[in-house]
């Protein structure tokens, strides 16, 4: 699994916006502030014509920094992510098996978080406990995500953070300097996944490096029906 994150990322976040040590995330609320760099850009998701980005929400565990910084490093986890039994990485890398094939589908996406920092450390409970200041601070004030979509340029973009205030995403068109935007689903839309709703907030953008990215808001898979839910991404990726 070959991996452009760190040299795309870590000088993102430590020289040009200063994470941890901004006077946003020095005043933000997260119990534990290392951020983490989005965990997988493909070898060959450039190459792509769906250039497909995966957005979750935040990570667990506060170990694995790089030597004399605060970053954590998503990289030394890559392996364990080809077996991953969470529904979280299985769902996805069998979308990508779907799409790509069985052999090394993560070569082809970009897998990153919304939020960068957690309060879910390596002995905590598993439960979710992000605050709508982390979230705020994160999304709207420094803007994370949408410069790590601008390095990305993708034309596929998936969000598993329909249940986390999905409102702070409301501004996506304009943070990404979209020149328009549709939308074809709108924010209250829900989908049946097996016997459960699924959030599906839907809109088309066109920006700088495609007139044509596609944008979807949805629920994390955990919980939802396996051949349903990934069945359901897949066709939409690919209609």
């Amino acid at each position: 699994m070959n991996n452009q994150t760190i040299s795309i990322f870590k000088p993102l976040f430590e020289q040009q916006l200063n994470i941890p040590n901004n006077n946003v995330c020095i005043r933000c609320n997260a119990k534990y502030k290392n951020p983490l760099i989005p965990w997988i850009v493909g070898s060959k998701y450039f190459e792509q014509e769906e250039r497909l980005l995966f957005i979750g929400k935040p990570h667990r565990g506060n170990t694995g920094n790089f030597p004399d910084s605060k970053i954590l490093d998503a990289t030394t986890h890559l392996d364990w992510l080809k077996d991953c039994s969470w529904p979280y990485w299985k769902y996805t890398r069998n979308i990508l098996e779907k799409l790509y094939g069985i052999e090394d589908p993560w070569d082809y996406a970009c897998f990153t978080n919304l939020i960068k920092c957690t309060n879910v450390g390596d002995d905590d409970p598993p439960n979710d406990t992000t605050s709508y200041e982390m979230a705020r601070n994160c999304i709207v004030d420094l803007e994370v995500i949408y410069h790590e979509i601008k390095r990305l340029e993708p034309k596929t973009i998936i969000f598993y953070t329909y249940s986390l205030y999905k409102e702070l995403l409301r501004d996506f068109p304009m943070k990404v300097n979209a020149l328009t935007y549709v939308t074809i689903k709108p924010e209250n839309n829900k989908v049946k996944c097996g016997n459960k709703l699924l959030g599906w907030w839907e809109r088309k953008i066109s920006t700088s490096w495609s007139d044509n990215v596609r944008v979807l808001v949805t629920g994390h898979p955990q919980f939802m029906k396996y051949d349903e839910y990934v069945q359901l991404l897949t066709n939409w990726i690919r209609p």
